[in-house]
């Protein structure tokens, strides 16, 4: 029995990568399906090209948010709307090939939870980055990761492995965990809590979606965020999963750091040198960094923001 798979798009004024999104759902060969449109930047343009498609196409659906929610509201907002027993959230820049609902949602059966795949990155006109993929897998280690359901799938998401353009989650896990709002991309906080609490993460190895790299996509503006940084820190890591959440934290405290003291926000930036996760460097960036931290607010940060200027030197 094939049960119906939701594949959910937030948009924000991107109607023509909108467009290439439902035209790549439309594609699936995988039957029932819905297509949710979650509109967060309500256009005139994107209303009106949604309900012509919704006129031709039964399974398409759209909702206008009331005021903007931002991305993680605008995914929980998605959620809930929801019918189908799986959702897959994709970026309105992003592309499915047509395979990827009938592998994922086929993978989830009987007991899984998450299911994830490779995906081909490609450039702002959609045009394949094949040699750029290939070493995108590498970078992010699914080039050794098993096939099937993962062993210590929370060792596997602290190494971020698992990309949300290219999953399909159970409804209701993403319903009941929710996605926190306050990051601007909330996914690796959400996979840590399920896996945490015993889900089961299936990887298909193929290459199922096409994710589109470009200076304004939502991982190229959020993933290092000290809010992040604020939620990851307290979670617990048994002893086999805490080297991988120490490698993580390393990568996202330096950058954490270095964003609080540009800002000013020196007491910040000492809580994270003190967490235990700051990486002991010899690295000029990293030393510069905790010195700055103890000298008061205002000489700190003004010297912070020179080498910042020149940051060149500074590895």
């Amino acid at each position: 029995m094939n049960l119906l798979v939701t594949i959910a798009i937030p948009t924000y004024h991107r109607l023509t990568y909108l467009q290439e999104a439902v035209a790549s759902a439309q594609a699936q060969t995988y039957a029932p399906i819905e297509i949710l449109v979650g509109d967060d930047g309500p256009t005139v343009e994107i209303g009106a090209w949604c309900r012509a498609v919704m006129r031709q196409d039964p399974r398409v659906r759209y909702q206008r948010n009331p005021r903007n929610l931002g991305l993680a509201g605008n995914w929980n907002a998605l959620a809930n709307a929801a019918h189908g027993e799986f959702t897959a959230i994709i970026g309105d820049d992003d592309r499915l090939l047509p395979e990827f609902a009938g592998r994922l949602a086929a993978a989830l059966e009987p007991q899984g939870d998450v299911a994830f795949a490779n995906h081909y990155l490609i450039s702002e006109r959609g045009a394949r980055l094949e040699a750029e993929s290939r070493q995108h897998t590498r970078e992010f280690r699914r080039d050794r990761l098993p096939a099937g359901l993962l062993a210590n799938a929370e060792g596997w998401i602290w190494q971020n492995v698992v990309p949300m353009s290219a999953s399909l989650s159970r409804t209701d896990n993403l319903r009941r965990l929710r996605f926190k709002e306050d990051l601007n991309t909330p996914e690796i906080e959400l996979f840590l809590r399920l896996a945490q609490a015993g889900g089961k993460f299936v990887f298909v190895p193929d290459y199922l979606a096409e994710y589109r790299a470009h200076p304004d996509s939502a991982t190229a503006a959020g993933l290092w965020g000290e809010r992040l940084a604020e939620y990851l820190l307290p979670m617990p890591a048994t002893p086999p999963v805490e080297p991988f959440k120490r490698q993580f934290m390393a990568r996202l405290l330096v950058g954490a750091v270095s964003r609080c003291l540009l800002a000013g926000e020196r007491e910040r930036a000492r809580r994270f040198l003190r967490s235990g996760y700051f990486p002991a460097s010899p690295r000029a960036r990293v030393w510069l960094q905790s010195l700055c931290t103890w000298l008061p607010t205002a000489v700190g940060t003004g010297l912070y923001r020179a080498a910042h200027r020149f940051r060149r030197p500074f590895p």
